[in-house]
């Protein structure tokens, strides 16, 4: 009797740690998929980065303006201030009672900016000593940054100055690729209308015409300069909340509940 009732206290005892480790292997599984996700999340909006170059007070090129003049040696910059004059040719803009004079030529750039509008700028600084030094922007955006969201195509197209120098997602059909300086060149054609708008994207892709793409970045002078761009999933994709699930992990799961279902 005493062997019979240690027997089924073994037997409860193993039943109970099996139960516990299937448990646990549930619990591990799912978490390590849930890091999958959230890391490439984080990557993704990281990619974005041809922005976010060194960010220099408009102090330090005042006072140091041939440490980070352009003219010989090219080096590409960002600075932040307030625009405090918007002539033909120049805008003026000020931080901390320190200002420079911005190239105004490509009005496009500015579309949409006014007087008292923090802006953010990234480009070339031309130091004169002889006369006015001048930043050339080659990228223009609201600042603090404005995100806003997922966009149609055609209203950026219908109001260009209402998004300029804010992010946007768009989706839309690739209708034109080709490379060019470093990056690529794509047109991106609205799902409703039909209408087409430019993208500059930097990296690699393997995304042809014909591909209904998903694009976020910077829209600026008519231009969406993105770093992020990829094939538009389904909405109820297991990929699309969990980037790199495949169907051989769809297995490996259905395998784990069959066994975890056995011993319940």
């Amino acid at each position: 009797m005493l062997n019979s009732c240690t027997s089924r206290a073994n037997s409860d005892d193993i039943k109970r740690y099996r139960e516990n480790m299937m448990h646990r292997l549930i619990t591990f599984l799912f978490v390590f998929l849930l890091s999958i996700g959230v890391i490439s999340g984080a990557v993704a909006s990281d990619v974005n980065t041809i922005f976010e170059l060194e960010l220099v007070p408009l102090s330090e090129i005042v006072k140091n303006p041939t440490v980070y003049d352009s003219t010989m040696a090219y080096r590409k910059i960002s600075v932040v201030g307030n625009i405090s004059e918007i002539g033909k040719h120049l805008i003026t803009i000020d931080q901390d009672s320190y200002e420079i004079k911005v190239d105004h030529t490509n009005q496009h750039l500015f579309a949409g900016f006014n007087v008292g509008d923090g802006i953010k700028l990234t480009g070339q600084f031309l130091y004169d000593p002889m006369g006015t030094s001048i930043f050339y922007p080659n990228y223009v955006m609201h600042y603090p940054t404005v995100q806003m969201g997922e966009v149609n195509i055609s209203a950026i197209i219908s109001n260009a100055s209402k998004f300029n120098g804010k992010y946007v997602t768009v989706t839309g059909n690739l209708t034109g690729i080709r490379s060019t300086m470093g990056a690529y060149v794509v047109d991106i054609s609205s799902l409703d209308t039909g209408e087409s708008l430019r993208v500059s994207y930097y990296g690699s892709t393997d995304l042809q015409a014909g591909d209904m793409v998903s694009v976020s970045g910077l829209f600026n002078g008519d231009v969406l300069y993105s770093g992020q761009m990829g094939k538009k999933r389904p909405p109820l994709s297991i990929s699309t909340l969990i980037p790199g699930f495949t169907g051989l992990w769809t297995m490996f799961i259905i395998g784990l509940l069959v066994i975890y279902m056995k011993h319940e």
